[in-house]
């Protein structure tokens, strides 16, 4: 069941944070964690975070990242699991917006004429160095899964803000935290890693 995993995860890689979900951006879709610890306090996500070792930036200063960009890079990591995914290429368009002084920020991400948005996610960091929080709830065909199939992603994007706008040494990681369905419950656990650059189109 496993390679079935593989083979339908491939569909997420086509976007830059992993957030493919069909959903549209409404109250029942934000995530539903009151603080950024809370994303990392589940078992699946600090041992993907060991592995992978990306990178966490704490702090209650992170820079403003509203603005429009334009995404290049590529998997450079994943579990056993999920090695078929390492060179896949991540690129899209990527909205950052919404950013409060509480740390909350809101995304859109544009692939292929497909939009896809997301609300209630956090950012943590300081000194130009930023941590982006959010979880995805995947189902059915719209997201590539078998109809009776749903899960849940925690995803994480860390890196820097240059003095040009553009979002450099940005590494993000999606987590497979629940899956509704006992013959994929293998997949809870797996994760996939990539890093790119996100260059600055428009200002927010």
């Amino acid at each position: 069941m496993k390679k079935n995993i593989v083979f339908t995860a491939l569909t997420f890689v086509l976007s830059a944070f992993i957030l493919t979900s069909c959903y549209k951006d409404d109250d029942s879709k934000k995530s539903g964690f009151s603080s950024p610890e809370e994303y990392i306090e589940n078992p699946s996500v600090i041992n993907a975070i060991n592995e992978s070792r990306i990178p966490v930036n704490y702090g209650d200063s992170p820079p403003a990242l509203a603005g429009t960009y334009s995404v290049n890079g590529s998997v450079i990591d994943a579990s056993y699991e999920m090695n078929a995914l390492v060179g896949m290429p991540v690129q899209s368009e990527f909205v950052l917006s919404q950013q409060t002084n509480s740390g909350k920020i809101n995304f859109e991400e544009r692939v292929g004429g497909i939009r896809v948005s997301g609300s209630g996610g956090y950012i943590t960091g300081n000194n130009g160095r930023f941590t982006i929080y959010q979880e995805s709830k995947q189902s059915g065909r719209e997201a590539g899964l078998p109809n009776d199939v749903s899960l849940t992603l925690v995803l994480m994007m860390s890196g820097t803000k240059s003095d040009n706008g553009n979002l450099t040494n940005v590494q993000g990681i999606s987590i497979i935290t629940a899956v509704n369905n006992a013959s994929y419950k293998s997949a809870e656990g797996c994760w996939w890693k990539w890093d790119a650059t996100f260059y600055l189109q428009t200002g927010n």
